[in-house]
């Protein structure tokens, strides 16, 4: 049912200060009477003479203004985009009114996508290369050196479990090398024993100018036990899945 003319919702925050007010039926009016009930209007509610009306705090309701969305602002055409072209997608949301939050996740998702379209998710193995350190970094040359064991190819390839993280110094022969992606220790050498029995990995995790080593080279390992690694051969397509070192220094005999 509607309101009476001339009248107004008790939340209705709107006033007329120049006309007269009902302070039974709440209308207002230029006369002394009220024209919906007859009463007269008292003075405290005469123009001029009643108190001003306060406004009323508003709550929100949590579900924000409504607006028009194009269509190009669209969550749709927003995600195609992004895909698409990260760029244009970024700009489209950016200039949408969706929430700063919503436009921060999706710039960052954004951002994510183009890193894996561009570098491919090796860059995610590049980072963590970046922060791990195979190796014992504390110690120098001559005192990493000392504190390596020396072993056998046969006793190491039989036991590599057994010298997980141990400091160990050994002799192999090249046989090739394969380099798993762009890191900074994605190097890896297959060498074997004098004999060619003993396969064993050897991760090229050296802190210094490193030694680009070619089958045939006779090399002396220094470095840490890391157990059973396997290491996929891009180029050909194979795998190759042994006891492996990570080699802090290298020398060519």
């Amino acid at each position: 049912m509607g309101r009476l003319l001339g009248s107004h919702a008790d939340d209705n925050e709107l006033d007329r200060p120049d006309l007269n007010k009902c302070p039974d039926c709440g209308c207002y009016f230029a006369q002394m009477d009220c024209p919906l009930c007859g009463k007269i209007c008292p003075d405290e509610f005469r123009a001029g003479n009643r108190k001003a009306v306060k406004k009323k705090k508003r709550k929100s309701t949590g579900s924000g203004r409504s607006y028009f969305v194009e269509w190009y602002h669209s969550w749709w055409c927003i995600i195609l985009a992004l895909i698409v072209a990260p760029v244009i997608g970024i700009v489209l949301l950016f200039t949408s009114p969706h929430k700063t939050s919503h436009k921060v996740i999706g710039v960052v998702a954004a951002v994510a996508l183009w890193f894996v379209s561009t570098f491919g998710l090796g860059f995610l193995s590049n980072i963590g290369n970046i922060l791990d350190k195979p190796v014992d970094t504390s110690l120098d040359r001559e005192e990493y050196i000392a504190a390596c064991e020396t072993v056998t190819p046969e006793s190491y390839y039989r036991s590599a479990a057994g010298y997980t993280d141990t400091f160990v110094t050994v002799t192999l022969t090249v046989d090739e090398k394969i380099v798993t992606g762009d890191g900074k220790y994605d190097t890896y050498y297959v060498c074997r024993d004098a004999d060619g029995k003993f396969e064993i990995l050897v991760r090229d995790c050296v802190q210094e100018d490193a030694q680009n080593f070619i089958a045939g080279d006779v090399i002396t390992v220094y470095g840490e036990g890391a157990g059973e690694c396997t290491v996929y051969d891009m180029d050909y397509y194979v795998s190759h899945t042994a006891p492996c070192i990570h080699s802090a220094y290298m020398e060519l005999n």
